[in-house]
């Protein structure tokens, strides 16, 4: 199977959810027998490359994939490292950037547990 077969699988897997590439690579296997591991961490990159998904990574954990959609912030459950996501307003949050600078993209991860 050429790589672009697996990208469209992977995006449609990757929507709503946080998936790291080992969970990506055991849903796409079922699909495709074929599959690689390695072939899969390609195509995963470079859906990010092309902004058709997003990373959400920190120092020490693994990264997770998620089909790019509006800006939010990442809730991240330290006990069970669980993702929520929290849509925002971008106009509200960031109404004092300099005119001159162009958002592209927001990556705010607040850590914490839920009681």
């Amino acid at each position: 199977m050429k790589k672009h077969y697996y990208n469209e699988y992977i995006t449609e897997i990757c929507d709503n959810k946080h998936l790291n590439v080992d969970e990506i690579y055991g849903i796409v296997k079922v699909k495709f027998p074929e599959a690689w591991k390695s072939s899969i961490y390609r195509n995963v990159e470079n859906l990010v490359k092309k902004w058709e998904l997003k990373k959400v990574e920190w120092i020490g954990k693994k990264s997770y994939f998620e089909k790019a959609k509006n800006e939010h912030i990442h809730l991240i459950d330290v006990d069970s490292w669980k993702i929520i996501d929290i849509d925002i307003e971008n106009e509200l949050l960031f109404k004092n950037l300099p005119k001159n600078f162009k958002l592209e993209s927001i990556d705010i991860k607040i850590f914490g547990k839920f009681e």
